[in-house]
């Protein structure tokens, strides 16, 4: 009788062994392709952050150029370069005669700007339009946080510890708070200086309570943090922002709000509408995955200075859901816009 079976007693497990390999080889082969699709996301996301900075940067390009050699007239700025006269500029610019697009209004006026490798829309608005937060206005401040969703007496004692920390002296107002409050709770003393970046209210006394996430976000886009004027501007006011402070254009508020704390040449620069030197232009620019980059900065054009003729100063960059502004919009949340409907497109 034939016994070659029973000398090999393992010959039965062949077929399983074969098997385990089968699906260890079938797993492993899966681990790689969900790695290798993993790593084509991440370079993809790579990719679309670096198309995104170099739009954002060739637009800064674009539109810094635009703005340091358009000359300053009623309502904005002539990026045509019409030849104005000494009697123009008394009669206050006839901007009627300029070509259609050739006037890039100053409050919130947008542009679509082409780069190489897509569009960027850009939003100008002077900075005149918008709070001091580095200013000496305190009712201005209340009424702006109040209009933010801060309860009335929240926003005054925010309002008077903003204007402690700023100020240069040790004179505690009411409802705010000096050096020796800081020290109490163990807070970094108040600056006794401008605030720098707008991530620095965070260290006013009481702000990190007071201020949410939301307003937050509100903050940053309806003030600025220049110490460079006082001039307040009706023509370039924030429509959202002159709603907030409950202001009214046809009994002058805005003018009886700013009036007890600046002088007579800044009050009398209400009615003016020629734009400022300081510019605030807000970047934005589609990413992959339905996601927008913006980036906001503010320009200041620096005539007595030809080698360095502009200073530069980013306000806030960030990336963001194209569907999160149509949910803010749907709830009366406050949102960056993606601009649909640019005034001119600039070539």
């Amino acid at each position: 009788m034939d016994t070659s079976i029973n000398s090999k007693p393992d010959a039965g497990f062949v077929l399983p062994y074969v098997l385990v390999v089968i699906f260890i080889l079938a797993l492993a082969s899966t681990i790689a392709v969900r790695s290798i699709n993993a790593s084509g996301q991440v370079v993809t996301a790579l990719n679309d952050d670096v198309f995104a900075d170099q739009r954002l940067a060739s637009a800064e390009a674009q539109s810094l150029y635009i703005y340091l050699s358009s000359a300053p007239v009623k309502g904005g700025i002539d990026t045509s370069h019409t030849p104005w006269t000494g009697d123009d500029i008394l009669d206050g610019f006839d901007v009627s005669r300029l070509a259609k697009g050739a006037l890039w209004t100053a409050g919130g006026g947008r542009r679509v700007l082409r780069t190489p490798n897509g569009d960027v829309d850009v939003t100008y608005r002077d900075v005149s339009g918008l709070v001091l937060l580095n200013g000496s206005n305190p009712k201005m401040m209340e009424d702006l946080l109040h209009g933010l969703g801060l309860k009335k007496t929240d926003a005054k004692i925010a309002s008077a510890k903003l204007g402690d920390y700023i100020d240069t002296d040790r004179n505690r107002r009411f409802r705010g708070g000096e050096r020796s409050d800081y020290r109490l709770k163990r807070k970094a003393p108040p600056a006794n200086g401008p605030i720098r970046a707008i991530e620095e209210v965070y260290r006013i006394l009481d702000w990190d309570a007071l201020i949410t996430p939301k307003v937050f976000n509100q903050l940053r886009r309806l003030t600025t943090l220049t110490t460079k004027t006082s001039y307040y501007r009706k023509k370039f006011l924030d429509a959202e922002l002159g709603k907030l402070l409950g202001l009214d254009d046809q009994d002058n508020t805005f003018g009886k709000i700013a009036g007890p704390t600046i002088d007579f040449v800044d009050e009398a620069s209400f009615s003016i509408e020629t734009p400022t030197k300081l510019g605030r232009f807000t970047f934005s620019t589609p990413k992959g995955n339905g996601q927008t980059k913006i980036r906001v900065v503010e320009y200041e054009r620096l005539a007595s200075a030809p080698g360095r003729p502009f200073r530069r100063h980013v306000v806030f960059e960030e990336t963001g859901n194209v569907s999160d502004n149509r949910t803010a919009r749907d709830t009366g949340e406050n949102f960056t816009p993606v601009f649909t409907a640019p005034d001119r497109t600039a070539e």
